[in-house]
């Protein structure tokens, strides 16, 4: 893509008109090209400011959060009303040696894998060496939904990004495992955050985890209310499930000073029986 066709697709591009391949392209051209780059930003600080000002200026806060509220409400309706109406044809029940088999819609798996191919391509960082609470502040102003930064075990936050996952702007927020006894280099670690109101995915919420394969990679998918998260990494199922769910065990375990977690080794997807 050159800065030409750039010039021509940008205002679709920030009206999210694209598809995924197309948004791919146009955020690749960005991460070599400085001046596209400030142009987008400067156009999305220009977009922010009116839509606050137009905020501001029709109605205070409260009033403004309680339409939020009502919407995100009546959207939950309505999709509850439309998951009813068409359970019987989104799922399809089967029996297969004595038990049953639920035939789930293909959508997640569309959300899955257009986050492995976006952590594929290794696209360069808007911020990077900073620590959770600076991401989490810089990303405050530039998307439309909050963005917690997991705390991953035995991982350090690298650098992040704005990005798609899907029609959705998302976070991206890149890690690095710490390096093991055996000095093994340290292991990379994306995971998107985005918003998820209508709830379009099945995810469920933590300890649980929905495990998915893509493209030779494995992707964990879970949610915290409206908040969806894809962790995407070459680490096996187990370490994964450490590396999420470790930060919760000294609570939960407080009372049992003794008890001790075993030690799982790291191992890349290829390595796992």
């Amino acid at each position: 893509m050159t800065c030409q066709e750039l010039d021509r697709l940008l205002y679709p591009y920030l009206d999210g008109e694209f598809q995924s391949e197309e948004r791919l392209d146009v955020e690749t051209h960005l991460g070599t090209c400085a001046a596209c780059a400030h142009r987008v930003e400067e156009e999305r600080r220009f977009r922010r400011a009116v839509r606050h000002s137009v905020q501001v200026s029709r109605a205070p806060a409260s009033l403004r959060d309680g339409i939020q509220l009502g919407l995100r409400r009546q959207q939950r309706r309505a999709y509850q009303l439309q998951w009813l109406r068409m359970s019987a044809a989104a799922l399809v029940v089967v029996a297969v040696g004595g038990g049953w088999i639920a035939i789930r819609p293909e959508e997640r798996q569309r959300f899955v894998e257009d986050a492995a191919k976006r952590h594929a391509k290794r696209l360069p960082f808007e911020i990077s060496n900073a620590p959770p609470e600076h991401v989490e502040a810089w990303f405050d102003d530039k998307l439309d939904h909050r963005v917690p930064v997991p705390r991953l075990s035995h991982a350090q936050v690298k650098g992040a990004r704005i990005t798609h996952v899907k029609d959705k702007p998302a976070a991206y927020i890149s890690y690095e495992t710490t390096p093991d006894q055996e000095g093994q280099a340290g292991r990379r670690v994306g995971v998107f955050v985005f918003d998820d109101v209508g709830r379009e995915l099945d995810a469920p919420a933590l300890p649980g985890l929905q495990m998915n394969t893509s493209q030779g990679v494995n992707i964990a998918v879970w949610r915290d209310e409206e908040i969806v998260y894809e962790l995407v990494t070459d680490l096996s199922e187990a370490d994964i499930r450490k590396m999420i769910l470790e930060k919760e065990r000294p609570s939960r375990m407080a009372n049992a000073p003794h008890a001790t977690e075993p030690t799982l080794p790291i191992l890349p997807v290829s390595d796992v029986p």
